[in-house]
């Protein structure tokens, strides 16, 4: 009797520990459960799944936003890359993303009713938490990047759609190259 006593004790010790493991850890692709709603963040707090604060946004990538209210001196003079690339798991830029970053900067020096705002993208794997803390990440340094080339703060603003704004939609690593990115949208209009 006593045995059978240990038995269930052992049992149920074991269900307890396995139900602490029932999460999505970030390996392989999670399984859908649902929206998930962003990091409570500054710059996650325009994310509301369908766009950033109710703009059409159509250009970069299924929710990134297109550059608009520019002259057209300004569109004749947009850098040709709007976006920087990222390895995996990290918000370091290499030599070729900081040569893109500098080229935006540099449009901003010389265009200074220019606002930009950053969006932080991330592939696929881990979770809708982690990947939206990663896009974030990516889209400050940028932004620090700028600002050391001059730029002024008050022209630049972030948002980090995580793994929701994909360019790629393959799961490989050629797709997930793509979607670590942070995309450059540019608008008219700054008067500070």
């Amino acid at each position: 009797m006593r045995h059978h006593q240990i038995w269930i004790a052992v049992a149920m010790t074991g269900a307890l520990a396995l139900t602490g493991c029932a999460h999505n850890v970030g390996s392989g692709k999670p399984s859908t459960v649902g929206a998930v709603a962003p990091v409570n963040s500054a710059a996650t707090a325009g994310y509301n799944g369908e766009g950033v604060n109710g703009q059409d946004l159509n250009a970069n990538g299924p929710i990134g936003g297109g550059n608009s209210g520019l002259t057209a001196a300004e569109l004749a003079a947009l850098p040709q890359q709007l976006c920087v690339h990222f390895g995996f798991n990290s918000e370091n830029m290499d030599a070729h993303a900081q040569q893109i970053a500098t080229q935006n900067a540099q449009f901003m020096v010389n265009h200074p009713h220019v606002k930009v705002r950053l969006e932080g993208n991330t592939d696929d794997r881990g979770t809708q938490e982690y990947n939206l803390a990663l896009g974030e990440r990516r889209a400050e340094t940028v932004k620090q990047f700028l600002e050391a080339q001059g730029v002024n703060a008050a022209r630049i603003s972030t948002v980090s759609f995580g793994k929701d704004n994909p360019l790629c939609t393959t799961n490989d690593a050629e797709c997930w190259a793509k979607n670590r990115r942070v995309d450059f949208v540019y608008s008219g209009g700054y008067n500070g």
